[in-house]
């Protein structure tokens, strides 16, 4: 891919270099050759674009300012990856911008906004069909920037339009499958045809409810317990255990000395997924997991399927604080692969440790960190409810 050469258009000749190359490396990231937390090596884009590393390095420099990539002392730069406590950020400015804009549309806008939107609102009807990623990315995008037009403040939709780059590389780290591309597309119906009506609070009810349910989808696939599909799964209480296609497919078994490297290795990428700070190293998790079994007496479970390790739990009974005449159920750790994560799979996997180690009527109590957003979203949708906060306060 060369930048300069001969049968360039002139116009593209006169832009800065850096600027070429720069959308040239967005180009790469949004297509998702590139993925979050790979390293942009300047080397080889030099080569590809036919290039010198200067240019690129300057394309490299705005780039992070635009929030595509972030750059590491001594080790380069590298597509931007983004925490579960930074996606909830990004998800509450988005509903904020939004649902503001959209109020204002449903006073100003014109046919030709609504033409507009109606627009990128086909486009994302035909990606969805058509199970295309990139090109629902593209009109949900679109969509959305067409809606912030028609509520005509410029500040919000250029605000906008930045954040979008941000939910692309959201997008990004996760594959939405075909049921969720289809709901996307509906949503987008919805909000169109409340717009149309000119009725503010139906606009935002949908609009609201479209953003959050995205959100709790990326949130719970960046946790690590697993997303599920995007419908609503109703609590326990409410209408029972909900099927699942990996209902009755998960086997639940007691781990062996053997399993203790894998178990270290799975803990780590639970700590680092939920955005625990915990600095232990493989080695010192897996002598922790020999101290949890051996003298506290806690047990550890494996979900498999087929031969397939694919998550496990730790748990243990002790007196129940809030009742000294009973024992409740701990449940320390709960981890899915993240290959595993979704279609419900975390939430058949926790019905299945259930049937299997926990007694009607037990109480099973457990601790969700705020940098976790993703695994408050998922409990609370397997039926857990809140009884507690843990605060903390650090003297210095």
């Amino acid at each position: 891919m060369k930048i300069e050469g001969k049968g360039t258009d002139l116009s593209v000749k006169r832009r800065p270099l850096a600027e070429t190359v720069r959308e040239q490396i967005s180009n790469i990231i949004l297509n998702g050759e590139l993925k979050p937390g790979d390293k942009l090596n300047e080397m080889e884009i030099a080569g590809r674009l036919e290039v010198s590393r200067g240019p690129v390095r300057e394309a490299a420099r705005q780039l992070e300012e635009m929030g595509l990539l972030e750059t590491h002392a001594f080790r380069g730069s590298y597509v931007k990856k983004f925490s579960q406590r930074e996606v909830a950020d990004i998800y509450s400015l988005r509903e904020i911008l939004e649902s503001t804009a959209a109020l204002e549309a449903v006073r100003l806008a014109t046919p030709s906004d609504l033409n507009a939107i109606e627009v990128a609102m086909r486009d994302t009807e035909t990606a969805a069909l058509s199970n295309s990623r990139s090109r629902m990315m593209e009109s949900d995008a679109a969509f959305h920037t067409a809606l912030c037009r028609a509520g005509k403040n410029d500040r919000i939709t250029e605000t906008f339009k930045r954040l979008a780059t941000e939910l692309r590389l959201v997008h990004l780290m996760m594959s939405p499958n075909p049921e969720q591309l289809r709901a996307a597309a509906l949503d987008h119906a919805a909000i169109l045809r409340a717009l149309r009506s000119r009725n503010a609070q139906h606009v935002v009810d949908a609009l609201r409810s479209h953003i959050t349910g995205e959100r709790d989808v990326v949130l719970q696939y960046l946790a690590p317990h697993g997303s599920n599909t995007g419908s609503s799964v109703s609590p326990r209480g409410v209408d029972g255990p909900q099927e699942t296609r990996f209902t009755g497919k998960i086997i639940i078994s007691r781990h062996s000395a053997k399993d203790y490297p894998l178990l270290a290795r799975m803990n780590r990428e639970l700590a680092d997924d939920e955005g625990h700070r915990n600095p232990m190293t493989v080695a010192q998790m897996e002598e922790r997991f020999r101290h949890f079994v051996n003298k506290e007496g806690s047990s550890v479970d494996l979900f498999k399927v087929g031969d397939e390790i694919v998550g496990y739990a730790t748990h243990r009974r002790d007196n129940d604080p809030t009742n000294p005449n009973r024992q409740c159920v701990f449940l320390k750790q709960f981890y899915i692969v993240r290959h595993y994560r979704r279609d419900n799979f975390g939430k058949a996997a926790f019905d299945a440790l259930a049937a299997a180690r926990f007694q009607e009527g037990e109480r099973v109590v457990l601790e969700v960190i705020e940098n976790n957003p993703g695994g408050r979203v998922f409990w609370m949708r397997v039926g857990f409810t809140p009884y507690s906060s843990m605060l903390e306060y650090i003297h210095q």
